[in-house]
């Protein structure tokens, strides 16, 4: 029975390694970034750029990119700059089109819960037992004494932290940089994480909806210099 036993914990365990350990997050910070595409034309309202993989160029992040190709997401970085003269507010002002079809970035709390990687399927790990000691028998194949040490617990706790911590970066960065609402005042650039529900890629544009005609921001005109006051006049006169 034990022999038994000690067979299912080593397959279950085996099963477990081959989907390997807990992945980590590596932040993807998009104002890092330096090679965007510029998708905006000069003198346009907003100049827009955007970054597709945006979960490699952040690092590896194997786990999330598998999910995200699975999930049938793309994570994209953007950078947004206002060139109106008035505050715009994303959702509500701008519209993302993908390859001149309107899309809706997916909540980022959304996004982030669905891309994020298992945790309880780490509890397999707990099944994990090694066996210390003992001598071994090249010609039975067999190892006969030595102590079983249950590693199985230390290693289901140790993945199951590592993961729940990486879903929680992830969550937290896509929530910062979150442009829901987001309201872009005149000249600011802002950066962003937009996650969209599309498979392939296309080029991304982004344009004011109909409803908010904002001018460009009119040039300051110079302060004139002050006028020199006039000189006092003399009167010579006599008596």
């Amino acid at each position: 029975m034990q022999k038994l036993f000690t067979r299912f914990a080593a397959v279950a365990s085996a099963t477990v390694l081959l989907s390997s350990c807990a992945g980590s997050y590596s932040a993807i910070r998009p104002e890092r970034i330096s090679s965007y595409q510029a998708s905006s034309v000069t003198g346009a309202p907003v100049d827009f750029s955007y970054r597709y993989s945006a979960l490699l160029n952040g690092g590896s992040n194997k786990k999330y990119v598998k999910k995200e190709r699975k999930q049938g997401y793309q994570v994209v970085a953007v950078q947004i700059k206002n060139n109106t003269g008035g505050d715009l507010n994303f959702s509500r002002d701008l519209e993302l089109t993908f390859s001149d079809r309107p899309v809706m970035p997916v909540p980022s709390l959304q996004a982030a819960n669905d891309l994020k990687q298992g945790v309880a399927i780490y509890l397999l790990y707990v099944l994990g037992i090694g066996q210390i000691g003992g001598t071994y028998d090249p010609n039975t194949g067999a190892t006969t004494g030595g102590t079983l040490f249950p590693w199985g617990p230390f290693a289901a706790a140790g993945n199951m932290i590592g993961a729940s911590s990486a879903n929680k970066n992830m969550r937290n960065e896509f929530t910062k940089y979150d442009l829901t609402n987001k309201v872009i005042h005149p000249g600011e650039t802002v950066y962003g994480i937009v996650a969209l529900r599309e498979t392939g890629v296309a080029p991304l544009k982004l344009t004011l909806r109909n409803s908010a005609a904002v001018a460009p921001a009119p040039a300051q005109a110079p302060t004139p210099a002050p006028a020199a006051s006039p000189a006092p006049s003399t009167t010579s006169g006599g008596r």
